[in-house]
């Protein structure tokens, strides 16, 4: 699919769950620091938006450098 912004990822909120999950694993334990980062996506950071080509799950990758 590639890269989205955060309205593109709001579109699959499956995909964005997924993202909210992961940031959680990787650290993020304050809310409102990870969906302010979240609503920032296409400004300060891309996201990657894929789609299982098995079941049709969206998944979702972020990467801010």
């Amino acid at each position: 699919m590639g890269g989205v912004g955060y309205a593109g990822l709001a579109a699959h909120p499956d995909a964005l769950d997924q993202l909210r999950t992961d940031m959680r694993l990787d650290g993020w334990h304050d809310e409102s620091r990870l969906e302010r980062f979240l609503t920032r996506i296409g400004e300060d950071a891309t996201a990657m938006l894929f789609r299982c080509t098995v079941c049709g799950t969206h998944l979702a990758y972020t990467d801010a450098s």
